[in-house]
């Protein structure tokens, strides 16, 4: 593999983090397939039945990519278990025929989950080839590409709702190139941007994975590296530390009117922001403890379902005769507004542990990372969005921030000690021998 000479006069926390074995592969039809086809799955091309252009190349390049995946802790475990709560989901719509009818949607749930499955094994063989910060930017190339303004809430929030993503994708593997210094000065542009763009989630997570980068900068050393269980609570004191300040900041205007005004309604009537701001976790809860088990994929709510789950969003003051739940949440399917509650409905228990495994996954990624200080700001950000969205968003549009953060969570980080000779890691490289490219 080629290696490129680091410039002599960077100071050595301001280097790219990255160790020999993120220098890329050398063949250049490699480079060229793997870039081509990260754009491809970051496009989103819509071809019938929910299957995208994305999700075809990347089952055609399983035999490539499957190796990749197999070289991670949990890679195989992920697969699998991704696998059998597609097959369960099936299984569950046929088993609940009973009381429930199945929909034309049965066909593009299932796909869009083995392809999001193949998508993460694609994206991790990408970052093998290309190296890791490369790949995202491809991928956020193949978000821009496939960007567009005909969505529904586009011109009420043109960041929010269309150019946030790409340029934040873009930028932040742009940044990854030349170090922490331009991590942080583009994560402090991208906080700053959200903050004026009635942006609440984006806001506190960008915020988050600002203080990371900077407590890399500041703390973490190669003689001084914090324990994994010390990241951990760190990161957990930290997370409850940005919330009560966002929320601060949100309740006292500094963020805006609107968004001052619309945070309080939300705390008067259920007295949380998240549970104001997501009543569907209300009806999710209300739905499992009534039908445990899931319902199976493109299942049909009852009108027994839909009152139930009313029923829990009413328990925490939210009117839900209004048309949204009949239409989004239950309007053919079971929509929750969260990956944990789709994948639940889709694929009950199975789908919960697959949610446990990804979660495990970033977790372990990214405290790893942290303590070596080796966790890029693209990292951070797409941990602590998908982490967001597992709970708060649908699981399509959940998509392109998970497979980047798994992506890159299950990349190996060569460290000292025991680790330097364990099976996929690599020892670090002198800090005047560190690839740059």
């Amino acid at each position: 593999m080629t290696l490129l000479r680091a410039a002599p006069s960077a100071p050595a926390a301001d280097r790219p983090h990255r160790t020999r074995a993120s220098s890329g592969d050398s063949r250049a039809w490699a480079r060229a397939l793997a870039a081509a086809a990260l754009v491809v799955l970051g496009m989103r091309f819509t071809l019938p039945q929910g299957m995208q252009a994305g999700f075809v190349v990347a089952a055609l390049l399983l035999p490539v990519w499957w190796g990749s995946l197999r070289r991670h802790h949990w890679g195989v475990a992920f697969m699998t278990v991704g696998l059998l709560a597609v097959v369960l989901g099936l299984w569950l719509g046929v088993a609940n025929s009973g009381d429930h009818v199945s929909a034309s949607s049965t066909v593009p749930m299932t796909v869009i989950l083995v392809g999001t499955l193949f998508g993460v094994g694609l994206f991790l063989w990408g970052t093998e080839v290309l190296t890791p910060d490369r790949a995202v930017l491809w991928f956020g190339v193949g978000l821009a590409l496939g960007f567009s303004t005909a969505t529904p809430l586009f011109a009420s929030n043109p960041w929010k709702f269309g150019f946030a993503l790409p340029v934040t994708v873009i930028a932040l593997a742009l940044a990854a190139r030349y170090g922490r210094r331009w991590e942080l000065a583009v994560l402090i542009a991208l906080t700053i941007v959200a903050a004026l763009s009635d942006f609440r989630s984006a806001f506190g997570l960008l915020l988050l994975a600002t203080l990371l980068v900077f407590a890399q900068l500041a703390i973490v050393r190669p003689h001084r590296r914090p324990s994994f269980a010390a990241v951990l609570l760190g990161l957990g004191a930290l997370g409850v530390v940005v919330f009560q300040l966002g929320q601060a900041l949100i309740l006292d205007g500094y963020l805006g009117l609107a968004t001052q005004a619309r945070s309080v309604e939300q705390l008067r009537v259920s007295g949380s922001l998240i549970l104001g701001g997501r009543p569907e976790l209300a009806a999710t809860v209300a739905l499992m403890e009534h039908h445990p088990w899931g319902f199976g994929a493109g299942v049909v709510p009852t009108a027994d379902d839909i009152r139930i789950a009313k029923e829990g969003m009413s328990g925490i003051g939210y009117q839900p005769d209004n048309g949204y739940v009949e239409r989004f949440m239950f309007g053919g399917h079971f929509e929750l507004h969260s990956v944990v509650g789709d994948l639940w409905a889709q694929s009950g228990i199975v789908g919960l542990a697959l949610v446990a495994i990804v979660l495990g996954v970033l977790a372990v990624g990214v405290v790893r990372r942290i303590a070596d200080g080796t966790a890029s700001g693209i990292l951070l950000y797409a941990a602590a969005q998908s982490s967001w969205n597992l709970f708060f968003a649908p699981f399509y549009s959940a998509f392109p921030t998970l497979v980047i953060a798994l992506a890159l969570a299950f990349v190996p980080v060569a460290r000292e000690g025991h680790d330097r000779f364990r099976v996929g890691a690599t020892p670090p490289l002198p800090s005047s021998r560190r690839p740059t490219g």
